[in-house]
């Protein structure tokens, strides 16, 4: 159990609960509290009524299995009458307990062993506010220390403390000329006007008003000046502390995230936070002066008036604070909402050939107008509670200013007040009660502003899965002997992908991995480059656990071409020397020759200096492939990785590459994919997997003599499919 059930849902339950958790998604995908409850007999999912909105029997239950989208998941159930059931969804904070009911519901249904719960298995909730909080994270989204987050965001700016002291500094000289024109005002009326003095007391008191704004506006233009060089700074520190962060985590954390989502923390995020650390702590810490020199003034002034005028205050720092906690939860829910929306945008986007290939612009036009409509609703909420606190705080000043107006104007018609006195003191009144009206904009600037950092700092402080070990060794000179024990690993931990494999590869040998699609093949890989980290057992490097080597260290000798063909938008030149900067030209070149790309390179325009565009859509699939090979062979990698390589070619250049690759594996331990079985006919030795086991390992020739080998039936079945596409050309 992991958050304790209601009473009210507790006593609805006839047996003991053997897990229940509350989820932070209704059954809609809009944020809610529900809560699920797994016993031997039922799963039962409630949402604030005492009556459970959703409850299935175990015995109507086959199996049950946790679906991972981009930042959320869901629970589904499949039932021997009515199909898959979505039982519950959640946000990716709750996955790896998702997870874990997923495997309790499938072994209650099936009738086998109970899995035990881990400590990773059971979620962190925030003793305030009982919100799930992110695996890795130190502190609730919902409840984020406002003081701890301004703290660390002000510590952005040690390196440019001097400049800022020196724009501290201006900002309170500015302050304080700011208030001097009310004040000669005063003596304007009081003085000069009414008694009609001589007239040259009045052009130098104008003299000096006219100086008061010349270096008033001076020093606003040179803080302004100083300003801009500390925010730019900042800004270019900020980013470059998310890419970083970003950089430093592992595979996993990126592969449930969408790419839009972190292009909008490096961006519009750290420029929120730049805003409050420059422009918002500015503005604060000088209406705040402001405030406070001028409640000195006016109280020398006139004491009863400066009391009267103090009255809405307190009114309106109660409103202030009662508003807060909604300010921040409706600027999160709206932050979701767009989050979702640039989700669905990035996500079209990307698969816009397939949207027009299948003619689905309408129902992808519906699912954008359904998100669409989800921000307008979360923008509407919180700009209609602007709406309604402005004017509040516009009525509590202005009937402040209107009492002092009336008694003010009396104590003049009376003779007790000097009518230079009453100007002076609502010119200062309207600077007093300027920043308070502006004091809910302030709310907004700084809510936004943490909720800004608390997503920046969640990548900085999110530690990652593949980290290298604090003893962790260099191997500058790697044989190759690659030895797997007992491995066992899955993407979600309770669905292995690959299943205890133990194999010994020694130096030089090339091992060819065959296997039906999922069987587990691109995963292996995956752990031999330690993308991932095993759940169980070990990998070992010329004895030596990958897990004891530095990650880099370990990369610099394994070469790697994956089936998913990338290239940066860049020259094929610089592609090419992507592992290797320092490449000659002639490098380059040689490489491109074993890779047998050198030929249609030079018939380009620009040869090795064409650009080949984001993704390198300027090449065919057949060229990018190639111009990947020859990056692997530039590494001069001691481990050689081949990830279905030749996939995107034609039979021709396969076996011309085949022919270069034969050259490039001797003296490298060398793994290979590919979906032709034939050209793994040359591999030292095959590994066959099938559903995660390594279930056959042998030569071609000694795993085809197996008739009822699950090898020999994948080169039977390849082989009839040749024969059917022969028939059909």
């Amino acid at each position: 159990m992991v958050d304790e059930l209601p009473e009210i849902f507790k006593s609805q339950l006839s047996e003991d609960i053997l897990f229940n958790v509350k989820t932070d998604l209704d059954t809609q995908g809009m944020l809610a509290a529900q809560w699920l409850a797994i016993t031997h007999g039922d799963v039962t999912l409630w949402q604030e009524k005492a009556e459970p909105i959703k409850r299935i029997g175990i015995e109507e239950i086959k199996e049950a299995r946790a679906v991972s989208n981009i930042g959320s998941g869901m629970l589904v159930v499949e039932t021997t009458t009515n199909g898959p059931i979505v039982i519950a969804r959640y946000t990716s904070t709750l996955s790896t307990a998702m997870s874990y009911a997923a495997k309790l519901i499938t072994a209650l249904a099936q009738g086998e062993q109970l899995p035990v719960a881990t400590k990773g298995d059971i979620p962190r909730y925030c003793s305030t506010c009982h919100s799930p909080m992110k695996e890795g994270t130190k502190t609730c989204e919902f409840c984020l220390s406002k003081k701890y987050a301004a703290l660390r965001m002000l510590g952005y700016l040690k390196p440019y403390k001097f400049k800022g002291i020196l724009a501290l500094g201006l900002l309170i000289l500015s302050t304080i000329v700011e208030l001097i024109p009310p004040f000669l005002t005063k003596i304007i009326v009081d003085d000069v006007l009414q008694p009609q003095q001589p007239g040259t007391l009045f052009v130098i008191i104008i003299a000096a008003w006219a100086l008061t704004l010349l270096v008033m506006s001076s020093m606003q233009a040179l803080r302004g000046y100083i300003g801009v060089a500390i925010s730019s700074k900042l800004m270019g520190d900020i980013r470059k502390d998310v890419y970083q962060s970003l950089m430093k985590l592992s595979l996993a954390y990126f592969d449930r995230r969408q790419t839009s989502q972190f292009i909008s923390r490096v961006n519009s995020d750290a420029e929120s936070m730049r805003q409050f650390m420059t422009d918002g702590v500015i503005y604060i810490a000088g209406h705040l002066l402001r405030f406070l020199f001028i409640l000195v003034i006016i109280f020398s002034m006139n004491w009863k008036l400066t009391l009267l005028a103090l009255v809405p205050i307190p009114l309106l720092v109660f409103l202030s604070i009662s508003i807060w906690p909604k300010v921040g939860r409706r600027l999160y829910q709206q932050w979701r909402a767009i989050f979702r929306l640039n989700m669905q945008v990035g996500d079209t986007l990307q698969g816009i050939r397939v949207i027009k290939a299948f003619g689905q612009e309408k129902s992808e036009l519906v699912r954008y107008n359904n998100a669409n409509e989800e921000v307008v609703h979360h923008d509407m909420r919180s700009e209609k509670m602007w709406q309604l606190f402005f004017p509040a705080f516009g009525l509590l000043t202005s009937l402040g200013a209107v009492l002092i107006w009336y008694l003010g104007g009396y104590q003049v018609l009376s003779n007790e007040l000097q009518l230079g006195v009453l100007l002076a003191f609502v010119a200062y009144l309207g600077m007093l009660f300027g920043p308070i009206q502006w004091l809910s904009q302030m709310i907004s600037w700084t809510s936004r502003a943490m909720t800004a950092s608390h997503r920046i700092f969640e990548i900085m402080d999110t530690p990652a899965d593949v980290a290298d070990h604090p003893d962790a060794v260099k191997v500058p000179n790697i044989k190759g002997d690659v030895v797997l024990q007992q491995v066992t690993y899955g993407y979600e931990k309770h669905y292995p992908v690959l299943k205890d494999i133990n194999l010994e590869v020694k130096a030089g040998e090339m091992i060819g991995l065959v296997g039906h699609s999922g069987a587990g093949k691109s995963t292996f890989i995956n752990l031999l480059c330690r993308f991932y980290d095993v759940d169980e057992g070990v990998i070992t490097i010329d004895g030596v656990p990958i897990r004891d080597i530095e990650q880099t260290e370990l990369r610099r000798q394994i070469g790697v071409v994956l089936q998913e063909t990338f290239l940066f938008d860049g020259t094929i030149a610089e592609n090419i020397a992507y592992s290797k900067p320092d490449a000659t030209p002639e490098d380059i070149m040689r490489a491109a020759k074993i890779a047998n790309a050198h030929d249609f390179i030079v018939r380009l325009p620009d040869g090795y200096d064409t650009r080949v565009g984001e993704r390198g859509h300027k090449l065919s699939g057949g060229e990018k492939q190639r111009v990947a090979i020859a990056r692997a062979i530039i590494h001069d990698p001691k481990i050689l990785i081949l990830d279905e390589a030749t996939a995107s070619v034609d039979t021709e250049t396969e076996r011309q590459i085949q022919e270069a690759l034969a050259n490039l594996v001797k003296g490298r331990t060398t793994f290979a994919i590919a979906h032709r079985l034939s050209t793994l006919r040359n591999a030292d030795r095959l590994v066959v997997l099938d559903r995660g086991k390594m279930v056959e390992l042998g030569t071609h020739e000694e795993l085809l003599e197996k008739e009822d080998g699950v090898y020999r039936k994948l080169v039977d079945a390849q082989m009839e499919m040749s024969k059917i596409k022969g028939v059909g050309s």
